[in-house]
């Protein structure tokens, strides 16, 4: 009877013990449900900010990138030269009235000699109305350089009938296809050259070509062009300097990868700079968006270029 009664006792207790047990696990699993809650609840936290950053932060924000250009041909009446470059404003996106005026004023405040704009004035989804228009005209009339400004078609342009108004009413000079000279203080000029983007075949000889019956062969030369990777086109003629824009930056850029949302046109050369058999390459990052109203480590910016003879050039 004792042995039974032992063995009974013994059974009780394995019993309770389990029954313990279960409980423990269960009041584990209770005490882990609200921790994973609290990571979940961070994590989506996270990306709340982090979106919100994205969208209506980074996409304000204003880099000023200068950059130092040197040559051996640049005339002595040159060196010195500040030429303020700006691309992508794609208004109606992330850039209205107000950030444009703001992005004027701050292009002024730079004193630039010569203004380059290489295109994408306003975004493709956006319809132009007589408003934004008057917007634009009003903005971009209040740029202000010793010089002259010039700008190209991007590809957005050129579906917007009213792009060539607007550029000109605002004392641009329209660059399709053709090459000017810039003439400043002596007799020596530079040339300054304009290719579109929509043309499958532009006549890239003309920076061979003789302008006004002048010879411009040992002419230091700039040329403006939308999409980076058509330089591929007409780098044989070895310009001086390229200026271009089109790619966003890729808008999103994460550490050590390649931009995520790189444009049509812009996948081979889409980095701030390319050196490429002595031809100097700067690609802006440009001021809107396009696809998405979004951008990451890649703020909008303009490019603020000093042009200089080397020294031991200069007379």
């Amino acid at each position: 009877m004792t042995e039974k009664v032992t063995r009974s006792n013994k059974y009780n207790k394995e019993i309770k013990t389990k029954k313990e047990e279960i409980i423990e696990e269960d009041n584990e699993e209770k005490k882990d449900h609200p921790l994973l809650k609290r990571i979940l609840i961070y994590v989506i936290i996270f990306f709340i900010i982090l979106i919100s950053y994205c969208c209506f932060i980074e996409t304000s924000l204003l880099n000023i990138k200068e950059y130092k250009v040197e040559s051996t041909i640049i005339p002595d009446s040159f060196h010195g030269l500040k030429i303020v470059h700006f691309s992508d404003i794609h208004y109606g996106t992330t850039i209205n009235k107000k950030q444009l005026e703001r992005i004027i004023n701050d292009i002024n405040d730079l004193n630039p000699d010569v203004i380059f704009f290489t295109g994408d004035l306003i975004d493709k989804n956006i319809t132009t109305t007589p408003e934004i228009e008057e917007e634009l005209k009003t903005s971009l009339s209040k740029l202000e350089c010793t010089l002259y400004k010039y700008a190209i078609y991007g590809n957005e342009d050129y579906n917007n009938e009213k792009y060539k108004e607007i550029i000109t009413s605002s004392n641009f000079i329209l660059l399709d296809n053709e090459s000017k000279l810039l003439y400043y203080k002596d007799k020596t000029p530079i040339e300054i050259t304009g290719f579109n983007s929509i043309d499958t075949q532009p006549n890239y000889t003309i920076l061979t070509n003789m302008i006004d019956e002048i010879d411009t062969t040992n002419y230091y030369k700039i040329v403006l062009t939308h999409e980076p990777d058509s330089i591929d086109n007409f780098i044989i003629y070895k310009p001086n300097l390229i200026l271009s824009g089109h790619s966003l930056g890729g808008l999103i850029k994460i550490p050590f990868l390649k931009p995520i949302f790189l444009q049509d046109n812009a996948k081979i050369y889409y980095e701030d700079y390319y050196n490429l058999n002595n031809t100097d390459l700067y690609i802006s990052n440009g001021l809107g968006t396009s696809g998405i109203n979004a951008r990451f480590n890649n703020r909008p910016s303009i490019n603020f270029y000093r042009i200089y003879k080397t020294s031991e050039d200069i007379n």
